[in-house]
């Protein structure tokens, strides 16, 4: 029998989304089953006889495992209390606007519009988080010159055997405004940080004479930590002018890696934040985890407006 295809599962219930295709494959197996093996079968995974049964019926007429557990984590994709008119609204403006216009001036218009029909508009960290969400959906540019950022993204998958809280750290050189990401390195080791001394000399690499330099934008530690790598190559970096390295991040993902939440703020990235595990949501084995935020990169970088030749600023 072929492996199921989890792909747009939540890579934290793929476990268990595996535990119950494999009892519910014990089940259709049974020459004759009766309500007596649904009880005793749907007791090893904790689900009654009914929420097993009707699994069984979905997997047996789809095979599809997203129908086996609940799709996203969260209350992030649903709109409680909102006024239908007033979320309309919001949506044609936020479509209708410039990437470079700021929340702040989104919201302003949408309340005026809504003023305009007098129906309540969303609150301002609603519509916020709807402009992050739709600029990380988004597959165009952002604004902005041409260069290279690179910084870190974290993401909210426990890894089975490291401490609570720990997060795996995506280190990454990233086009803009293309938002491609042409180097990576990923590790899910706290105390084995990804090095920024072997992402600089990769971008090195990849550089193609006569192709329009970019400025190299780091943070201050990197640059220094990377000196000798950077010196080695014959590059420089700067820390960018109005936005360091992770707000630019932060722009360009909008919190979102495809199909993965993603953190660009190193507050936000300490074990206090974590999210209280569920059943549903098991630590997951390293590599599931680093496939997982690879295939996130592949489907990101098939949507981005790349590739693109570039060199890197020399002075």
């Amino acid at each position: 029998m072929s492996e199921p295809d989890f792909s747009g599962i939540d890579p934290l219930r793929v476990p268990e989304a595996r535990r119950r295709i494999a009892a519910i494959n014990e089940y259709l197996a049974l020459p004759d089953s009766t309500n007596a093996d649904a009880v005793r079968i749907a007791g090893t995974i904790g689900l009654s006889r009914w929420q097993f049964q009707r699994l069984a019926r979905a997997w047996r007429d789809h095979r599809n495992p997203s129908l086996i557990v609940v799709g996203k984590r969260g209350p992030s994709a649903r709109d409680y209390g909102i006024d239908p008119r007033g979320a309309e609204i919001a949506r044609d403006v936020i479509d209708g606007a410039y990437r470079d216009a700021t929340p702040t001036a989104i919201s302003i218009e949408i309340e005026r519009r809504c003023g305009m029909e007098e129906v309540t508009p969303p609150s301002r960290p609603t519509v916020w988080a709807w402009v992050r969400r739709s600029r990380a959906d988004s597959e165009g540019a952002i604004p902005g010159p041409g260069r290279i950022v690179i910084g870190r993204i974290w993401f909210h998958l426990p890894v089975e055997g490291q401490p609570a809280g720990a997060m795996p750290t995506l280190l990454a050189a990233v086009l803009l405004p293309e938002r491609t990401i042409v180097a990576h390195r990923i590790s899910t080791d706290p105390a084995h940080p990804p090095s920024v001394s072997d992402i600089v000399s990769d971008v090195a690499g990849l550089c193609t004479a006569g192709a329009g330099a970019r400025h190299l934008v780091m943070e201050g530690d990197d640059r220094r930590a990377a000196g000798p790598a950077l010196d080695d190559a014959g590059l420089c970096a700067t820390g960018g002018e109005a936005h360091g390295p992770q707000a630019e991040l932060s722009r360009a993902f909008g919190g979102r890696l495809t199909t993965l939440p993603a953190i660009h703020r190193r507050a936000r990235a300490r074990p206090a934040t974590r999210r209280r595990e569920t059943r549903l949501e098991q630590a997951i084995d390293p590599m599931a985890a680093i496939e997982a935020i690879e295939e996130a990169i592949a489907s990101h970088n098939a949507r981005a407006p790349g590739p693109t030749a570039f060199d890197v600023a020399r002075g």
